[in-house]
């Protein structure tokens, strides 16, 4: 599985890793049944890890985040990208009244509504799904250009499938 990664600083001590994780082409046509008109369509998971789990974030890293993924889309035109917020225990923060998965789903819509005039400009859509069986429910979204539209419900459906 090919991968792009850059580690971004919050010019505070700690640092975000972001991974665009790119699906081969045999798992695009044997697990997503893409279409073969749609070939050449790349489809990516973002994972984002906190450098030091032990240490707090500043607030900058995930604005140059968000960034750093609307540039991917121009760099890669005919990608479709994924992103469900994980469920594992938040370290250092004082948002226990939430579920983690909320916390980070709150976070990642909060960036993404300041970036979706750009998103808008560049053709991008996306589709929001809760993931994952009773109990363990977690939220993702996918980001697709608007001439990916015709077979999105096939990674949407992957990614429902994926974590039942």
């Amino acid at each position: 599985m090919e991968s792009v990664e850059t580690l971004i600083s919050d010019n505070e001590g700690n640092h975000l890793v972001v991974v665009l994780n790119f699906y081969e082409d045999s798992q695009k046509a044997d697990t997503f049944q893409i279409p073969p008109e749609f070939t050449e369509l790349e489809i990516a998971d973002i994972a984002i890890e906190k450098l030091y789990l032990d240490e707090p974030l500043g607030l900058r890293a995930f604005y140059r985040m968000c960034q750093w993924l609307v540039e991917q889309f121009v760099q890669f035109p005919n990608a479709v990208f994924s992103f469900i917020c994980s469920t594992e225990p938040l370290e250092m923060t004082n948002h226990k009244s939430i579920a983690p998965e909320q916390y980070r789903w709150n976070l990642f819509e909060y960036f993404y509504q300041h970036n979706i005039d750009r998103l808008i400009e560049l053709c991008i859509e996306s589709k929001d799904i809760i993931v994952g069986p009773d109990g363990y429910q977690s939220f993702a979204r996918v980001f697709y250009r608007t001439s990916h539209a015709p077979i999105i419900h096939l990674v949407v459906a992957h990614l429902e499938n994926k974590y039942h």
